[in-house]
């Protein structure tokens, strides 16, 4: 993120800092008068509920946002003075017009408070740095309309031999191929994206480099994958003490040390967002959580109204919801229990906030319906920690429920309501996309002569291949066994077929190890424009034809459907 960016932000934080304190001035304007007429004369006398309640209600919003904004001396004795007034508004007598008397254990109270109250309006003059921001966070633009990112391979320090067969090998799944020796090893601008292979012979070596490079750089080190002869359990303990973060045995199986490659750094380097619903009555507290997640990322809506709950839900579809447990007439632990009335919000993350402090208090709330209990006042870095996993967690209970588990692709239903989203695009905005319908060729023979296992090794190679040589906003899905189904949006079938031979070739040069020797397969194409169509699904019988046109041209290759 730009400079002028985060000074935008830290201004934008700022401006809501003095907002805050001519709220808090009125209010505790308001708590001196409210707490005169609860001792009025200086003796003791009841005092009605709305009193009491309007009191401890704004003792609890300080207590849960002045820290928020640098105050926090006057949070703290706002706690302090919230519980001491917490028996008293708790108690109900059956007319609730009639006054409130105090009891006698608490007929002192209000003369005590009303003077710890009126000590409260020069805490605003004892301030302290407001919780730090996360002001600088790599989400400047949307990641999804980029194009995938290369993933730079450096190899290091290996035989010539095996470089020769890994820089041959790697260069057709669409990495960068670099080769260095220890004394010339560096990252070359990109450590994010960037994995290192090296040799059991140099690997401690290469591992003290990268341990200097990321001190002196300050990026993460980049994962360190080591090849070598030895396979026992010593050999592989040695390896992952001395930073080994995945080791393959000569020689070497190219397909999955290519996968690997992929999930560890796109594991390094996956950005952790999400959408985040927030109904939270307090306007100054809300639009700086609102300020803090959204520049950390996240998509957020903020609501303060919980009688609108259930349309904002199914309206904005978040990933986590964080709720207030007290707001005004209305109990977030009550709407939580209520949001659970859904099926489909039965395992929506929801986070409580709220200054509540007793553990059972807060075990009680957790039974009703939620998941986590965050304490106010809530420093900005755990906020958008907390915030992180519960997306991430969120975002593994989806992909289990929409990705193929031996591929990680998109399941045969997902990918077919993606056809259809889609093309309802292209109908909306004039988009010209393409559709295509991939298909291993002679995979039956693969799996009755190599072995199931070799097979799902192909199946996988083929979709990591796909993953690294198309586009971020391309969709690719298993369709089924040995096919695939994939989506191109604002791409002609020229395009597309440019681009799909290209995989093509590369499919066929990727070379498998069986016990009978090395194997390669080939595969076959079909596309269709996806625009052409008047339904999704036609467009995608399109393609199916298209492919099986290839099929029985000769397969190893690429058709484009076109109408007759």
């Amino acid at each position: 993120m730009g400079r002028t960016s985060q000074a935008s932000v830290a201004d934008k934080l700022a401006r809501l800092r003095l907002s805050f304190r001519k709220k808090a001035e009125g209010e505790l304007d308001e708590l001196t008068v409210t707490a005169s007429r609860l001792a009025r004369g200086g003796q003791p006398r009841p005092g009605s509920i709305k009193d009491i309640a309007s009191a401890y209600s704004i003792l609890h919003r300080l207590a849960g946002s002045a820290g928020t904004f640098g105050y926090t001396a006057l949070g703290d004795q706002a706690r302090r003075l919230e519980q001491r007034l917490k028996p008293m508004a708790e108690r109900r007598p059956p007319d609730t017009n009639k006054p409130l008397g105090f009891p006698e254990e608490h007929a002192q109270q209000p003369l005590d408070i009303i003077v710890e109250i009126e000590g409260l309006r020069s805490l605003l003059d004892v301030t302290d740095e407001p919780v730090k921001g996360i002001l600088e966070h790599p989400y400047s633009s949307d990641p999804r309309s980029e194009p995938t990112p290369d993933i730079h391979v450096i190899l290091c320090g290996l035989r010539d031999e095996a470089a020769d067969f890994l820089e041959h090998a790697l260069s057709n799944y669409g990495f960068l191929i670099s080769r260095m020796d220890v004394d010339s090893l560096s990252l070359n601008g990109k450590p994010g994206m960037s994995a290192v292979v090296t040799s059991e012979d140099t690997l401690v070596e290469v591992s003290r480099v990268l341990g200097a490079l990321e001190c002196a750089g300050g990026a993460s080190r980049p994962p360190l994958l080591c090849v070598g002869r030895q396979d026992d359990f010593k050999s592989r303990y040695f390896l992952a003490d001395a930073g080994a973060d995945a080791f393959f045995p000569e020689p070497i199986d190219a397909p999955q040390l290519a996968e690997r490659i992929e999930r560890l750094v796109n594991e390094q380097n996956e950005s952790v967002s999400g959408k985040i619903l927030i109904l939270d009555d307090d306007e100054h507290l809300v639009a700086h959580y609102c300020t803090v997640l959204e520049n950390a990322g996240f998509r957020v809506k903020a609501i303060s109204d919980p009688e609108t709950v259930l349309s904002e839900l199914s309206e904005f579809r978040p990933d986590i919801m964080l709720l207030d447990v007290r707001m005004g007439a209305y109990s977030g632990t009550t709407v939580a229990k209520l949001i659970r009335f859904e099926p489909e919000w039965v395992s929506l993350p929801i986070v409580y906030l709220s200054s509540e402090q007793d553990k059972h208090v807060q075990l009680e709330a957790l039974a009703k319906g939620a998941d986590e209990f965050m304490t106010k006042p809530v420093s900005d870095d755990y906020l958008v920690r907390t915030a992180q996993i519960r997306c991430y967690r969120a975002r593994q209970l989806n992909e289990l429920l929409i990705k193929d588990s031996l591929t990680g692709l998109l399941k045969h239903s997902v990918i077919k309501q993606e056809v259809e989203n889609e093309h309802a695009r292209c109908q909306r905005m004039s988009h010209v996309s393409s559709v295509a319908m991939l298909d291993l060729d002679h995979f039956k023979a693969v799996n009755d002569q190599h072995g199931h296992r070799t097979g799902d090794i192909v199946i996988k190679a083929l979709a990591n291949l796909l993953r690294n040589r198309l586009r971020s906003t391309d969709q690719i899905g298993r369709y089924g066994g040995e096919e695939f189904a994939v989506i191109l949006p604002q791409c002609t079938t020229c395009e597309a077929q440019k681009v799909l031979t290209q995989i093509c070739n590369a499919f066929s040069d990727i070379s498998f190890a069986t016990a009978d020797g090395d194997l390669s397969v080939t595969l076959s194409v079909g596309i269709a424009a996806l625009d052409a169509f008047d339904f999704g699904s036609d467009a995608l019988d399109a393609a199916d034809q298209a492919l099986y046109e290839r099929k029985t041209a000769g397969r190893n290759g690429v058709t484009v459907f076109h109408q007759v």
